[in-house]
């Protein structure tokens, strides 16, 4: 028994000893991946930033709904469950288009854009971290209650996705 044992140890051992990180890694990023095509294309994070961010997850988050007349609206927000489409060099691709409606607080479309943003990107990855910046400027619009309505298209799985963001312009002065 005890010579039993001690073969399970060492065996034990040695393929602790002999693990591959690396190979490990490999494999859970490939469980990754498999998660991430059954998780609904949408999109997390949807905030109003001080600024554009300057990359995924690295933003200043501003601290109000309310913005001056003419102030320009940042807004950040992160989609997941999109897809990739596989290109020649080994090279993946995701495509996102967002069209974009601003509704006033009676419900009406007062300004409505198509293709108000159009952002792809190619990588020899599956890259799960990817971030959308949009800029809006409303000069001329009246003080009042809004709401941004994004409307988001993953070009390669053909799934869609919306969000709203609420915001008020102040009265000048």
């Amino acid at each position: 028994m005890r010579q039993v044992l001690i073969l399970i140890f060492a065996m034990t051992f040695a393929a602790v000893a002999h693990a591959d990180p690396l190979a490990d890694l490999a494999t859970a990023q490939k469980a990754v991946i498999e998660a991430w095509t059954k998780v609904p294309f949408s999109q997390q994070n949807v905030i109003f930033v001080a600024e554009p961010s300057t990359g995924y997850g690295v933003y200043k988050k501003r601290d109000s709904n309310v913005f001056k007349p003419g102030e320009p609206i940042f807004s950040y927000a992160e989609p997941i469950g999109y897809g990739w489409k596989q290109l020649p060099d080994s090279l993946y691709e995701l495509h996102l288009v967002a069209d974009l409606d601003i509704i006033d607080a009676s419900g009406e479309v007062v300004w409505s854009k198509k293709g108000f943003l159009d952002s792809d990107l190619q990588s020899h990855k599956q890259n799960l971290e990817f971030k959308l910046d949009m800029t809006l400027n409303v000069d001329g619009a009246p003080a009042g209650k809004y709401k941004l309505h994004y409307t988001l298209y993953d070009m390669t799985s053909g799934k869609t996705s919306s969000f709203d963001q609420d915001f008020e312009i102040a009265s000048a002065g």
